[in-house]
């Protein structure tokens, strides 16, 4: 009995001889801990729109702004915005264009739900709608100190709403999972980037017939001609080749996209407030409750100015600065965001969550791409031409959340494939991996190349699956993640926030906080997350 305790003991790795230890972050609750792991609870649940008759807190409607945004109409009052008829460009795109109503089926979210039960299912539809409405607000208040054309601003506002086209099944999440067979870029199959450039191509051609067929003889309307233009100049905004005001509302570090995102976030992330190791995150003490998000999101609106000198007082081309009323408010913006994406969206347990995804994906993948297509079981065919990556727009518009879903749920009954059945069969029945955080003394510290290799070994040792006929690399490759995130909230090395001062003259958000010694601005400039952490099955304690 002593014998075998001492060798259980020389096999730990929760704590080594400098101090360093593995701290358990979640995993199944039923396993017995040493004192020194904190456990959390993985209990999670499936996706609202999976389960019939299931009540969707962001409701989504088709017809109506009211309706698609009724959860924010609340919100969108203290803002002072007031939902009004759409263009009929805007309208027929949001109503009736299935490359835009499939975003309906899209996770905004990735797989937050999964992981936590009282996360809405926030989807890229309603966040592009709620984008559209910002958008449109600010660009109305700032048209009369612009010098673009009506073309040009509504343009713009059509970017709001079509930016995030070309996002595929659970948003980053399978751009991240494709990425790491490529050495870490995204391949361009997969990439949402450069489906929106084809996709805003194909939406052109739906929504107009140009003409081209001789026996329609149709001639085209000037109402028909500035809608063509209209999408025409989004698609350039769209494309970042031209810097100014339009491309820094839809593209910089305060733009329409994050602030819709800033309240939507807010709003989802209230469930994982009441976790026990969030309430302990010292940075989490910072975050702003939802009616301040609010009223930080009305100031930043209201503090948008177009300047047009630089720092230097020289005259400059128009771009957009922050007045420095709103200073402030730009500061809790960019420290809550921070906190919302890090602290509380990349929680542990929706990391595990996704982590499992991504190898599902990366091993069927494999399969594909290696012609084992008897292993990898019954397939959608468009799933397999998905993973393959050959798919075409078409292709891709019909790929979505629930259809790669319920591939999983088929794959978890027909594969041959040992390591795909045994990862499907997991994360159908939401039995999540294991995450660890590497910390010294209470706090993130990276890991030794050592460290790393013993839980290698530790997970090539003790893992328990029918593999004999693969090496312990591949199981590594499948049952191991080692991930290191750092971040900082604002990047004062890219091009930084221009704050438009009392005294008229212009100064970067970095060097107003150190002259005027912003207490919170001086945390925001000095904070930097860190995190460490080791994703394995439950079954192997580390």
């Amino acid at each position: 009995m002593e014998k075998a305790q001492k060798v259980q003991a020389e096999n730990s790795i929760s704590k080594d001889s400098e101090g360093i230890s593995l701290v358990k972050r979640n995993g199944n609750s039923d396993i017995k801990l040493s004192s020194i792991v904190k456990p959390t609870n993985i209990e999670g649940h499936y996706p609202r729109f999976m389960i019939p008759g299931a009540f969707n807190l962001l409701q989504e409607d088709v017809r109506e702004l009211s309706v698609i945004l009724e959860s924010f109409v609340p919100h969108l009052n203290k803002l002072g915005i007031e939902l009004k008829d759409t263009t009929p460009l805007i309208k027929q795109i949001i109503t009736g264009n299935h490359i835009f109503r499939r975003l309906k089926g899209i996770s905004q979210i990735e797989l937050l739900p999964f992981a936590f039960k009282q996360v809405p299912w926030y989807t890229r539809y309603t966040h592009s709608c709620l984008t559209y409405v910002f958008g449109e607000h600010v660009l109305n208040k700032l048209a009369p100190d612009l010098s673009f054309t009506d073309i040009e601003l509504q343009a713009a506002k059509l970017c709001f709403l079509i930016h995030d086209l070309g996002h595929g099944p659970f948003s980053h999440l399978t751009e991240r999972a494709f990425k790491r067979s490529r050495g870490g870029k995204i391949p361009k199959e997969y990439d949402h980037e450069y489906w929106t450039k084809i996709l805003l191509v194909e939406l052109k051609e739906q929504l107009f017939d140009l003409g081209e067929n001789p026996y329609l003889k149709k001639t085209i309307s000037k109402e028909e001609q500035e809608k063509i233009e209209v999408v025409s100049t989004a698609t350039k905004i769209l494309s970042k080749d031209e810097k100014n005001i339009l491309s820094q509302l839809v593209s910089s570090q305060v733009d329409i996209d994050r602030l819709s995102n800033y309240l939507g976030d807010r709003i989802v992330i209230n469930a994982i407030l009441e976790e026990h190791d969030v309430k302990n995150e010292k940075m989490v003490q910072y975050l702003s409750s939802v009616s301040e998000v609010v009223d930080n999101i009305k100031r930043i609106m209201n503090g948008f100015t177009v300047s047009f000198e630089d720092e230097d007082g020289k005259k400059c081309k128009p771009y957009l600065a922050i007045h420095e009323d709103a200073v402030n408010p730009i500061i809790h913006f960019l420290l809550d965001r921070h906190i919302i994406r890090y602290y509380l969206l990349k929680h542990y347990r929706r990391e595990s969550a996704n982590n499992l995804l991504e190898k599902i994906l990366l091993r069927a993948q494999y399969l594909v791409r290696n012609n084992e297509i008897n292993a990898l079981g019954k397939t959608d065919l468009l799933v397999q031409t998905w993973l393959f990556g050959n798919h075409t727009e078409a292709e891709f518009v019909r790929m979505d959340d629930q259809l790669l879903f319920n591939q999983i749920k088929k794959w978890s009954r027909h594969t041959k494939d040992p390591i795909l059945l045994d990862l499907t069969l997991r994360f159908t029945a939401q039995k999540f991996f294991t995450a660890y955080s590497c910390e010294k003394d209470g706090k993130p510290f990276e890991p030794t190349k050592a460290i790393v290799e013993k839980v290698k070994n530790k997970v090539n040792d003790e893992f328990n699956i029918d593999v004999s006929l693969y090496s312990r690399e591949l199981v590594t490759d499948y049952y191991f993640i080692y991930d290191e995130t750092t971040s900082r909230p604002y990047h004062a090395d890219k091009e930084e926030i221009l704050i438009y001062t009392a005294e008229k003259k212009i100064k970067k958000l970095s060097t107003y906080i150190k002259e005027t010694k912003n207490e919170i601005g001086e945390v925001l400039l000095n904070n930097r997350f860190e995190r460490y952490q080791f994703i394995v099955p439950p079954e192997i304690e580390l």
